[in-house]
């Protein structure tokens, strides 16, 4: 795969490569270079085993995802430079399914706990960001009950384009601020994104406001 201007070449021996490795569609997904010591990487794998022999160079894991697979890389530091030595199996986020058309990955079982345990802290937090509570759009006892602090998922999602159409069809009793601005509130002690809530006017602002400690 070559490079001209911003698009990739896929030449034709380096197609049958990764075919044959059972790679193709992964490699799509990761581009050029970057997939290529992968590949690289997953075909020294395959190679017929040599005797154990003790670890004579450093290695370090790290995660690795795209859109759509999430794997761990192993490097070894092999002349100064660390050097991707294999990866493991691709798992794919949606599913948790393996990736099943190649062979030769790592095992996953010889990933360092503490890099693993680290991996799966972050899926339950891109979980709970992107996925919403059963009763999104409607106010909540128990959102009320803490103040709005946080408010729903939903509602933290949305940009202020959204939440200013969203906000015409709400009526919610005002909740005022004091010693701050709504901004500084909205986004320090209620989770708002402020880059989701920018250009809002301060009226709406202070609905917002309103909204999250009703329980929205």
């Amino acid at each position: 795969m070559q490079r001209d201007g911003s698009r990739f070449k896929i030449t034709r021996r380096r197609f049958a490569f990764w075919v044959g490795l059972g790679l193709f569609s992964l490699g799509e997904k990761l581009g050029g270079n970057r997939f290529d010591a992968l590949a690289a990487a997953t075909m020294r794998a395959t190679e017929p085993s040599k005797p154990s022999t003790p670890q004579s160079t450093p290695e370090h894991w790290t995660v690795a995802d795209n859109n759509t697979w999430r794997w761990f890389e192993r490097e070894n530091l092999i002349d100064g430079q660390w050097t991707l030595s294999g990866i493991t199996t691709p798992i794919n986020k949606e599913t948790g399914e393996p990736y099943a058309l190649g062979t030769g990955y790592l095992d996953e079982s010889l990933v360092p706990a503490e890099v693993r345990r680290g991996n799966v802290q972050a899926d339950a937090r891109i979980d709970a960001d992107t996925h919403f509570e059963r009763d999104h759009g409607q106010p909540s006892a128990a959102r009320r009950a803490r103040h709005g602090r946080p408010p729903s998922r939903w509602l933290r999602s949305l940009n202020a384009d959204e939440i200013r159409v969203w906000l015409k069809t709400i009526e919610v009793p005002e909740a005022d601020v004091s010693g701050m601005t709504f901004w500084t509130h909205l986004t320090r002690d209620h989770s708002f994104d402020p880059e989701k809530i920018e250009g809002l006017t301060i009226p709406q602002q202070a609905r917002l406001h309103a909204a999250a400690h009703y329980g929205y």
